[in-house]
């Protein structure tokens, strides 16, 4: 009568039950955290302020028509009122060269750094 060995059987389980018996405690591993119990509020955006550049060197600063000499100092007033403010420039596809560049010179003069092309 032939009969079943079961030695091979008897190895594969204990490989098997000392796996386990090492992998088990360090599945319970747990890090200690301490999160924060209040998050602050998100920082407000920044106010924009809308330069339009039209042909014909006519300018609006936050739909105000503007003169270019007296383009840079409502820009420092601008600053003073709301520091951190962002230009938003937008230039008219036929306005001049010209007109961008007195835009940008008078915020450089002016001391805005935030600026956006639109």
């Amino acid at each position: 009568m032939a009969e079943i060995n079961i030695t091979p059987l008897v190895d594969v389980m204990l490989v098997l039950l000392v796996i386990f018996m090492v992998t088990a405690p360090l599945l319970d591993h747990r890090m200690d955290l301490t999160l924060p119990q209040r998050t602050p509020p998100p920082p407000q955006p920044p106010a924009i302020v809308l330069l339009e550049v039209a042909p014909g060197d006519v300018f609006r600063l936050a739909g105000q028509a503007v003169a270019p000499a007296q383009l840079q100092a409502l820009l420092e007033g601008q600053r003073r009122d709301q520091p951190g403010f962002v230009l938003k420039l937008a230039v008219h596809p036929d306005a001049d060269y010209q007109s961008a560049t007195t835009a940008l010179a008078a915020a450089n003069r002016a001391g805005v750094h935030n600026i956006s092309l639109d």
